[in-house]
């Protein structure tokens, strides 16, 4: 009843999960679909999942007929032959096989048991899978390196934006307090003071710049694209990778790519068990052939028509190559590939709880932020009224600006680390949203 009653609820988690939708933007899924076509890694990868492939079909070759042909010339001496007396003593000759020897067959090898070929073959179907999900894996990986540029630059030209505000502001206040030290109303020293803060705002603006330009460079590369087409985007899509964290949480350990990889790891490691067993094994096969060539009695130096058929078999003895030793290297392989199944499966709850923290703490300052940013903006505007009626200092003010553009950059900084943590969190989930 229990595990009905888990499958039952493994069913509902997935369904649950296939039901939900990642709500990403076009242009995203645009800069992914580019990356996987022009990043030169995936194509790499996808010629290992060819060769792979070609493995396969050549590892089904061993299981059909190996078809030879032969075309030699001999000249022997001394040629074999029988003397026996004739009378009148005299010796008569007979040769028993040509001088000249002619042959041109044709000969067919079909192997009928060979266990050794299949656990081969199943070892490389077992690779061609681990390589497929070897570039799922990185694609995958891919997918989200762009999505976090994609983000990033989001953040950036927002950050940008809110900088740009406290430099107006800064500037407009800069402003009145030159006109103020022109009519004797305020100190040089506040201007100075504020020449600082303008100054400060202005480098941490370009440091912004800079930043953004490097973030659009890797995302040029990753993409194949020329820097014509920047991004503007300066707002956040709050519903992006918003699934019900439980839902991922439950089909992480199986949809997980470095799982899934561990787990074609431990496959294939068992037909290396078998294949080093399968060694001692014999090959049973048919051979069949036909041609012409001389020898043949009563009229040896005749060219004729000749076949044969019959079965062959062949086993082991003594092999250079150990199989006991192979298959020694093969289980301790196999038992090292199910502990690293397990070293991921331990990283991955901690991965998952990692992010189900992140998500936890983001959402908490995120739903303070406004009322934060609220206070500041009054504490702005009143402090503005009172600087003009002089009952405030400029360094006030000027803490009063700083206040408003950092709560702003904060509640900036807190929807990006939210998006970040949910995006792990589909990450670890294997989720393809592309």
């Amino acid at each position: 009843m229990k595990n009905i009653s888990s499958v039952i609820f493994g069913l509902l988690t997935i369904f649950q999960l296939s039901a939900q939708t990642v709500s990403v933007p076009a242009i995203l899924k645009q800069y992914v679909g580019q990356s996987f076509q022009k990043y030169p890694r995936v194509g790499e990868m996808k010629d290992q999942v060819t060769m792979n492939e070609v493995k396969v079909g050549l590892g089904k070759t061993a299981f059909l007929p190996t078809a030879m042909g032969d075309l030699s010339y001999r000249q022997q001496f001394p040629t074999p032959l029988i003397q026996f007396p004739s009378g009148q003593g005299q010796m008569q000759e007979i040769r028993i096989q040509p001088t000249d020897n002619y042959n041109a067959s044709v000969t067919l090898v079909q192997p009928l048991i060979d266990l050794r070929v299949s656990s081969l073959l199943n070892k490389a179907k077992s690779d061609l899978e681990t390589s497929k999900d070897n570039l799922e894996s990185f694609k995958i990986t891919l997918a989200y390196q762009v999505a976090q540029l994609y983000y990033s630059i989001v953040f950036l030209n927002k950050s940008i934006e809110v900088q740009q505000e406290q430099i107006n502001l800064l500037e407009s206040n800069l402003h009145q307090i030159k006109v103020k030290v022109k009519n004797g109303a305020a100190l040089n020293y506040d201007l100075v003071s504020t020449e600082v803060k303008y100054t400060n705002a202005a480098n941490f603006q370009t440091d912004l710049k800079t930043q953004l330009a490097k973030q659009y460079n890797v995302l040029d590369m990753l993409t194949g694209n020329t820097g014509k087409d920047y991004l503007n985007e300066t707002t956040f899509n709050t519903t992006a990778f918003n699934l019900l964290t439980d839902s991922l949480s439950a089909i992480a350990t199986r949809n997980n790519p470095d799982i899934r990889i561990a787990a074609d790891k431990i496959k294939s490691s068992q037909w290396d068990i078998q294949s080093a067993e399968r060694m001692r094994l014999p090959l049973l096969s048919l051979q069949a052939g036909m041609g012409y060539k001389n020898g043949f009695m009563p009229n040896i130096d005749l060219i004729n028509f000749n076949y044969f058929f019959g079965l062959g078999m062949t086993i082991p003895i003594f092999s250079a190559s150990r199989p006991g030793f192979q298959r020694k290297l093969a289980v301790i392989n196999h038992d090292a590939t199910q502990h690293a199944l397990e070293t991921q499966k331990v990283i991955l709850q901690k991965d998952l709880l990692n992010a189900v923290d992140e998500i936890s703490k983001n959402q908490k300052k995120l739903a303070g932020s406004d009322t934060l940013i609220r206070q500041a903006q009054l504490a702005h505007n009143l402090a503005a009224e009172r600087y003009k009626f002089g009952v405030i200092t400029n360094l006030e003010l000027l803490t009063a600006v700083s206040n408003l553009k950092d709560a702003q950059l904060s509640q900036l900084q807190f929807e990006y680390n939210l998006l970040l943590s949910r995006m792990d969190m589909c990450r670890l989930a294997g989720i393809c949203w592309w």
